[in-house]
């Protein structure tokens, strides 16, 4: 259960506070409220927390770690940290939180954080439990409607009822199976929908659309319980054929390390991605609207297998046709066609040419989802963040760092308004494919002028960038120091 940092920020324990919020979106939720002085926090985090702090050490921190401290707070997913200053918070730490869209509160007068703490986690305690008794109720309704013998249609019915909503249950295709609609509904408001997965493989979605201003509580409540009792009628009704247990021994071997690649060619041979020149793996976290991204992915005739998780949403797409880049491609502009982009995140891998490298593909979504701190899109194309994924695999910052170090030191050592613009101009030059004429112009600069620049960034680095020995390895250093680059810099 969760409050916004709206609420939470004009609570009677919190609002004498006089807050203040300094960067980021007061509408994201709070899961709990933590007080702390310690400023290698977030490992100790689950992520949704509000953090209080006096910043006694924070704020005589170097700038460097000023900015780790959001850094870190914002990779471990924490939704704020409030500081109870009354002069004005140090720069690197503002300037930080703004480029992380990241949810910074000043708290200019004092106040107990203890009962801060107290006030608002026992709000949180007492919705989580009144949540629970209420999806607890809708359990007993639905598993009373199963054990009596009632058959989806009956379970729709159950549920349109009790939230005062139009529920429906559609497979895969759009195909609706059960409809049902409470009484004198007229106007409908904003749908919701949950996978509805039997053994682990999406194999319809459950929609409801309820009035406008319903009970969030009940609205929640039925999302998280209701798909479970609807995959054991759906499973009544339709039983597994030989492709779902194909499909749920496929999706198995993806997760061990130890499966070969004729096993992983025989267990996909067996499903319905048989056949395909190539797969991607397209994955999001839970809870993000999975409906039309598996319309996305459906589109045009693609064979999919979709599985739904605690954490996220796993499809694998075969690609059609004798090009797999080109199918590929073709993927990622009908998911950013179908996909409503601020409300969610979607990773979409690289190309996986035979069934064993599917397992490779899913990782590396996987890995570009963890990145989402550091991007800017709400699609992530895994072939564009390429470097960025290799920078987090490698995790080994130090060594790169040496190396970007000792290509490019004679840059980086000069003033930082200079370094900036010789490595953008660097950039520039290498993406331009080294066509002095394209840089030009991409800089909108005089010719001369980039000219003047690029004598500048050889006698900077000692070597000729367009030398084919050295060039090489100034290209790889570059890239690297692009990835290496903090979000917003």
């Amino acid at each position: 259960m969760s409050i916004p940092l709206s609420d939470v920020l004009r609570h009677p324990s919190l609002c004498p506070a006089d807050p203040v919020l300094l960067a980021g979106d007061d509408s994201r939720p709070v899961r709990w409220v933590h007080s702390s002085e310690v400023v290698e926090l977030a490992h100790l985090l689950r992520g949704g927390e509000l953090v209080l702090t006096a910043a006694m050490v924070l704020t005589t921190a170097s700038d460097e770690q000023q900015r780790r401290y959001i850094q870190q707070l914002v990779e471990h997913d924490v939704t704020a940290v409030a500081v109870e200053r009354a002069e004005e918070l140090p720069a690197a730490l503002v300037d930080e939180a703004r480029k992380r869209d990241f949810a910074l509160v000043q708290l200019r007068r004092t106040v107990p954080f203890v009962e801060v703490a107290e006030g608002i986690n026992g709000l949180l305690i007492n919705a989580s439990v009144s949540r629970l008794r209420l999806a607890d109720s809708l359990s007993d309704q639905l598993s009373e409607q199963l054990i009596s013998g009632g058959d989806l249609p009956a379970l729709v019915n159950v549920l349109a009822t009790w939230l005062n909503a139009r529920v429906s249950v559609q497979d895969p295709t759009g195909h609706v199976l059960a409809v049902d609609q409470a009484d004198g509904m007229t106007e409908l408001g904003t749908a919701h929908e949950a996978p509805i997965a039997v053994h682990g493989i999406v194999t319809a979605t459950l929609r409801i659309e309820p009035l406008p201003g319903a009970d969030a509580d009940l609205l929640d409540a039925a999302l998280d319980r209701a798909p479970p009792s609807f995959a054991l009628a759906l499973q009544r009704s339709h039983p597994a054929g030989p492709e779902d247990t194909a499909a749920h021994a496929f999706f198995q071997a993806l997760e061990r390390s130890d499966t070969t690649p004729e096993t992983s060619a025989e267990l996909v041979g067996a499903t319905a991605l048989g056949g395909a020149c190539a797969h991607v793996a397209v994955v999001m976290p839970a809870g993000g609207p999975f409906r039309p991204v598996e319309q996305a992915v459906r589109h045009r005739g693609r064979p999919v297998l979709s599985r739904a998780g605690k954490d996220e949403r796993l499809s694998i797409v075969a690609l059609p046709g004798n090009s797999p880049e080109r199918a590929r491609h073709q993927l990622i502009e009908d998911i950013l066609a179908h996909t409503p982009s601020q409300d969610c995140t979607v990773a979409i891998g690289p190309l996986a040419r035979n069934p064993h490298r599917i397992r490779h593909s899913v990782t590396e979504a996987r890995r570009c989802l963890l990145l989402r701190p550091e991007l800017p899109d709400s699609v992530i194309d895994a072939n564009i963040v390429a470097v960025r994924r290799l920078v987090h695999r490698l995790d080994a910052r130090d060594v790169l760092h040496d190396f970007v170090e000792e290509q490019l030191g004679g840059l980086l050592e000069q003033q930082p308004e200079t370094s900036r613009r010789l490595l953008e101009t660097l950039v520039a030059f290498f993406d331009c494919d080294s066509n002095r004429t394209a840089t030009a112009s991409r800089l909108h600069l005089q010719r001369q002028t980039l000219y003047h620049r690029l004598d500048k960034i050889t006698r900077a680095l000692g070597h000729d960038i367009t030398d084919s020995r050295t060039a090489p390895a100034f290209q790889i250093a570059v890239r690297l120091w692009q990835a290496m680059q903090p979000p917003g810099a």
